[in-house]
């Protein structure tokens, strides 16, 4: 409930590739987020993503297709780092690099768990999602795991995970999206 001054976060806005929407929900789902497809005028078909029993537009997440100027620019992205020994190519290197060895320290969106044992549920649907279906599209950090006390005594989650994925962003593709997953104590 909103009280006045307040604010509320309403949703999160994703995009994918055109043909990839059920790329976006099976990694929602493994998420343990419900999905269902919303297609009314003028905004065409989107993905509801549900992270709990909020009316729709509340702490919801969405998903669409890029419109078309976002592809025009992702392709030259694209192109860009495909060139041999270039600039740019050397720089999203350094990105991934930093996204791999201090996501803390990169732009992600966190997505509380309520155990811890069903995060571990989570990690082990995202394993099966990245080893199969999305092979080479979803990479898995190195869980970081604390004890009760150090959770504690640091304002920290027992247990977290960051993954990366292109399936889906907030931003570009071509850069992809980061997520961290984190559970408290129960």
């Amino acid at each position: 409930m909103l009280t006045p001054g307040s604010r509320r976060l309403n949703h999160v806005e994703f995009v994918h590739r055109p043909g990839e929407g059920a790329f976006a929900i099976a990694l929602f789902e493994a998420l343990g987020c419900p999905c269902h497809v919303v297609d009314v005028p003028p905004y065409g078909a989107y993905v509801v993503v549900q992270l709990d029993g909020s009316p729709h537009g509340e702490n919801d997440m969405f998903v669409s297709q890029a419109e078309p100027e976002q592809l025009a620019f992702e392709d030259a992205l694209g192109a860009e780092f495909s060139a041999a020994g270039g600039a740019l190519a050397a720089a999203r290197d350094r990105f991934r690099t930093l996204v791999r060895d201090r996501p803390f320290r990169a732009t992600h969106v966190g997505i509380r768990v309520p155990t811890v044992a069903a995060l571990d549920e989570t990690i082990d649907r995202l394993k099966a999602l990245a080893s199969g279906q999305l092979s080479g599209r979803l990479e898995l950090g190195t869980p970081v795991v604390r004890s009760p006390e150090e959770a504690e005594s640091t304002s920290t989650p027992l247990k977290q995970i960051w993954l990366w994925t292109d399936v889906l962003s907030t931003g570009l593709l071509a850069i992809g999206q980061q997520f961290e997953l984190q559970a408290y104590a129960e």
